[in-house]
């Protein structure tokens, strides 16, 4: 029976012990998940968030050619969402950042091959800027018109400076007997290392802040514009 009281006690003061080195961890490398300080959350600021206002869902973007014939885009899809950062991975979540995407597709009772649809759709996702050190991350911007991926120049527009090789900043300019103003003009889209030149790929593009696509021209000869 004493024996019994001996172990009992002896089980109960190891158990003490090891509370008290979960309770200590907390927060100080044995559970850093469960850190309570409070993350830093980077997000867009009001003029990187202005570069979504083409991408209100349900927003539709109307083209017409030449010859009269229209498209129709929509947009069909719009998430806000804050993403885990880490700056490898193998660490910890570290902050978190912002992110707003938009899926487009084109809605014309002409457009009926859903199979290629990919050839007629674009995405849009805005990243805010991480100032986390040692790793700061930029902010990013991209569209994917069709099978063209684009970089926005979102912060060197919004900064005054000099936009990328392959893009110019037109202060103004008259597309389909509309006028727009600070329109960036992509102009020349190659098409991926390994897909041939298509007619219906676009070749150049035009893009506003707020309107968004604003024109296009595809390798066929056909250029659109928007109405």
């Amino acid at each position: 029976m004493a024996t019994l009281s001996f172990l009992l006690r002896h089980c109960l003061r190891l158990l003490g012990i090891v509370s008290g080195l979960v309770l200590g961890g907390c927060g100080n490398g044995f559970f850093p998940e469960m850190d309570n300080k409070e993350l830093p959350h980077y997000t867009l600021s009001n003029d990187e968030q202005a570069w979504v206002t083409p991408y209100r869902l349900g927003q539709e973007w109307r083209f017409r050619n030449a010859a009269g014939y229209e498209r129709r885009y929509q947009v069909r899809g719009l998430t806000d969402r804050t993403w885990p950062g880490r700056p490898n991975p193998q660490s910890v979540i570290a902050y978190y950042q912002q992110e707003v995407g938009a899926r487009v597709e084109r809605v014309d009772s002409a457009y009926y091959q859903r199979a290629e649809g990919y050839k007629y759709a674009a995405t849009f996702v805005l990243t805010s800027a991480a100032a986390y050190e040692p790793q700061p991350l930029a902010l990013t911007a991209r569209l994917e018109w069709g099978v063209s991926p684009l970089t926005l120049p979102v912060a060197a527009v919004n900064t005054s400076q000099p936009l990328p090789a392959g893009m110019r900043l037109l202060p103004e300019v008259n597309l389909g007997g509309r006028t727009y103003h600070n329109v960036i003009e992509y102009t020349s889209l190659p098409p991926q290392p390994d897909q041939d030149l298509r007619p219906w790929m676009a070749t150049r593009l035009y893009y506003t802040k707020e309107q968004g696509v604003v024109r296009f021209e595809e390798a066929g000869g056909l250029v659109w514009d928007r109405v």
